[in-house]
């Protein structure tokens, strides 16, 4: 009986562990602000006329300035001008920034 109760117990702590790691699990996300510098394409969602910049480049006056966008399994830019991908994005709903860009 005494061989049963530690198999158990041993099973029992190792659902616990399990249990708790799924709990402190991060998943990496990559959500970026990009800004709307071209605006041929005046949708917010469609990520077209996106580009990084590191600094705020929003100014008053205009519907939109910039928006959080998660860019999946995508390299993060390096320098300000690089584009937002057009394929493998997701656009994150509430984050637009009303203004225009001031380049």
């Amino acid at each position: 009986m005494n061989k049963i109760k530690k198999v158990a117990l041993g099973i029992l702590m190792a659902g616990l562990a399990f249990g708790f790691s799924a709990f402190t699990t991060v998943k990496k996300r990559n959500v970026l602000i990009y800004y709307k510098v071209d605006t041929t394409y005046p949708s917010a969602t469609d990520p077209r006329g996106y580009m990084y910049y590191e600094g705020d480049m929003c100014a008053s006056g205009g519907n939109t300035c910039s928006a959080q966008w998660d860019i999946g399994t995508h390299v993060p830019p390096v320098g300000d001008g690089e584009p937002l991908p057009t394929t493998g994005v997701t656009f994150q709903t509430g984050s637009v920034y009303s203004g225009h860009v001031d380049l």
